[in-house]
């Protein structure tokens, strides 16, 4: 046979390797153990091959480790282990072997491998295990595998994991799952499976991916322990398919941060019931630049005039951004500092109703420039009470084409003397 030319300079060919004695393999230095091929391993005999120490199957490169066959890498393991309780192939050369190799290995083999030894397996190595395989783990190894199981495990290796199994994945394990992976799950909120058995440490470590991609037929079957674990940053990948299939219970377990984690996409799929369901401090948490994808609906289930009004929630800097649209599901809630935070087009846009119903707090609320924005058909809305209410420099807000919308009455007592400030 032609000498091997990475294992040339130290005088060793495959038909001389079988003829060492044990002392003479057990001495084999590790730089000549790193020139050698899987056809030297080959060479050996499966007594032979059992000599070698772990230090030494270390040395010896994927390549060459792949001249063990399944059936040599479980009965070395066995020898390491029968030796010494705490002794086992290492992880090292566990992490070289192949699924080939794998799938040579008795089920009983593999389900004496450790948990250190299974964390160490290639995402290759996975597809070496059947799914009955993988079930057969036992429990307490199952943190200790890692990314590698996840990313490299089948869908039906994954959906094969028990109830028991399931809550045991390592956070790294659980950042590899795929979207594909939680959408196979079974469980609903009225029958709970696999879903509902991941932890809310285990959801909050679910990559952005996996969160953007689960359907919203499975996203609504999260409990919600589980939502509330769903991380910030996370938050902003939820769509609005994904919020709207969520009960008013799920939605309000979310914190305020999550809350303000909301795109504007996701804050639309919020339905009235939902919005409803919201604390105060949760509406106040609504990032502003959403505030505008609220329905008109949403608002309405907010800005009643019942006990449980929670328009006060809404900070000015969120009031600042309600449309003309908007704003007549609020506006009768609002304080009087929230009403001094309308934009122009806000006031412009409070109906004729509204405009007469609004309290003289919340009239006093108005800038003088906002004063300037009410509409010329809401001008005869406004009562006596109202005008009189009114401070001086609001008066002077009034423009001359809004005076001309006043009527002889508005002037006279609502007005007064202070139609002087007219512009």
């Amino acid at each position: 046979m032609q000498v091997s030319p990475s294992a040339a300079s130290y005088k060793i060919d495959a038909t001389q390797l079988k003829t060492l004695t044990t002392a003479q393999i057990q001495s084999i230095p590790t730089a000549a153990l790193s020139k050698l091929s899987a056809s030297h391993i080959q060479a050996l005999s499966p007594a032979q091959k059992l000599l070698f120490s772990n230090a030494q199957l270390e040395s010896l490169s994927a390549n060459a480790l792949k001249g063990f066959t399944g059936t040599d890498i479980a009965a070395m393991d066995a020898a390491f282990k029968a030796a010494s309780p705490a002794s086992a192939l290492s992880v090292k050369v566990m992490a070289k072997l192949g699924s080939d190799q794998l799938g040579q290995m008795l089920t009983a083999d593999k389900a004496s491998l450790t948990g250190a030894q299974l964390g160490a397996l290639s995402a290759e190595a996975w597809s070496g295990f059947t799914s009955a395989q993988v079930t057969a783990i036992a429990d307490f190894k199952i943190p200790a595998l890692g990314a590698n199981f996840t990313s490299g495990a089948s869908l039906d290796q994954f959906t094969a994991l028990s109830l028991t199994q399931i809550p045991q994945l390592s956070a790294k394990a659980v950042g590899a799952i795929s979207a594909d992976m939680l959408n196979a799950m079974t469980g609903t909120i009225g029958t709970p499976g696999k879903l509902q058995k991941l932890t809310g440490l285990q959801i909050s470590q679910l990559s952005a991916k996996a969160i953007t991609n689960i359907s919203a037929s499975q996203f609504k079957n999260l409990t919600a322990t589980q939502l509330n674990s769903i991380s910030v940053s996370n938050m902003r990948n939820v769509s609005t398919a994904q919020v709207s299939g969520l009960s008013a219970t799920q939605v309000s377990q979310f914190t305020n941060r999550q809350i303000n984690g909301l795109s504007s996409s996701a804050v639309k799929g919020l339905s009235a019931t939902n919005i409803a369901s919201l604390s105060s401090e949760q509406l106040g948490s609504i990032n502003a630049g959403a505030i505008s994808s609220l329905s008109t609906s949403a608002l309405d289930a907010v800005g009643t005039a019942a006990a449980s009004d929670k328009t006060g929630g809404f900070t000015n800097k969120q009031v600042a951004m309600f449309t003309a649209e908007q704003v007549n599901s609020v506006v009768l809630s609002m304080t009087e500092s929230q009403i001094s935070s309308l934009s122009m087009k806000a006031v412009e846009g409070i109906s004729k109703t509204n405009t007469h119903l609004l309290s003289n707090t919340q009239i006093n609320g108005l800038s003088k420039a906002q004063v300037g924005q009410i509409s010329l058909e809401d001008i005869s809305e406004l009562t006596v009470t109202q005008l009189q209410g009114m401070t001086t420099n609001q008066i002077s807000g009034f423009t001359k084409n809004q005076f001309a919308q006043f009527s002889a009455t508005q002037i006279s007592t609502g007005l007064g003397d202070n139609i002087t400030y007219l512009v």
